[in-house]
Order: structure tokens, then C-alpha cells, then sequence
């Protein structure tokens, strides 16, 4: 379990996001050495969903509801049982910055939105 703060960090968890990141590139090495086995690697890659990981994250209504994000992972499994990451859809606007060509942006629009940054 990895997580889109992997990716494009707001500024209060550093560690945390640091070790989001590390999960990803282990996820990603350790797919590399069992590639000729049949143990499959995946990585699921959530947004921020409602949990009591935060204080105030329960309620926020920029987190995804748990029910919600349960949900659309298992829907992802079945539809794309391939996929090494499994990412709900509003993962994405993180995942994918730095490919876009719109990482600062996506990062100071993080980081705007946290409630925790101020």
C-alpha cells in the first residue's frame, strides 16, 4: 500500500511521504526479482480516503469515503487482474503530475487543499 503522496508531497509529512515513496520503488524492485515466479507484486495507490489516519480526515471532504474507495479497488482487481498498480481514479491528478508536465502545480494545488498545511 503505497500512496498519491508518493508522488506529490504536501508539506506537513515529509516522512510519511518519503516512505510512501520507498514502498513504491520496493514494490516496484521486488516485482523485477519474482518476474520468473508466480508470485504477483501489486501495488494499490489510494488518494486521501476517510480514515481516522488524521485528525479531521473523517470528515474531509476532500477524502475519498472509505466505502468509496473500497469499492473502486475492487472493481480495479477484477477488471484489470494484470495491473502491478492499482490506482482509483482520483489518484491520478498525483500520480501522473510529473508526466504531465504540471508537478509544481499539482503540488501547490495539494498543498493549498490540505487542512493540516496551514
Amino acid at each position: 500500500m503505497s500512496s498519491g503522496l508518493a508522488f506529490a508531497p504536501p508539506k506537513v509529512t515529509p516522512i510519511y511521504n518519503a516512505s510512501k515513496a520507498a514502498i513504491h520503488m520496493l514494490s516496484e524492485s521486488i516485482r523485477l526479482q519474482l518476474a520468473d515466479t508466480t508470485v504477483k507484486v501489486k501495488e494499490l495507490v489510494p488518494s486521501a480516503v476517510r480514515t481516522a489516519l488524521l485528525p479531521g480526515q473523517e470528515e474531509s471532504e476532500v477524502a475519498m469515503p472509505l466505502d468509496e474507495f473500497v469499492a473502486e479497488v475492487i472493481a480495479l482487481l477484477q477488471e484489470q487482474p494484470g495491473a502491478n498498480e492499482i490506482q482509483v481514479e482520483r489518484v491520478k491528478f498525483l500520480r501522473y503530475g510529473e508526466a504531465r508536465g504540471d508537478y509544481g502545480q499539482v503540488v501547490a494545488a495539494l498543498n493549498r487543499s490540505d487542512p493540516h498545511a496551514n
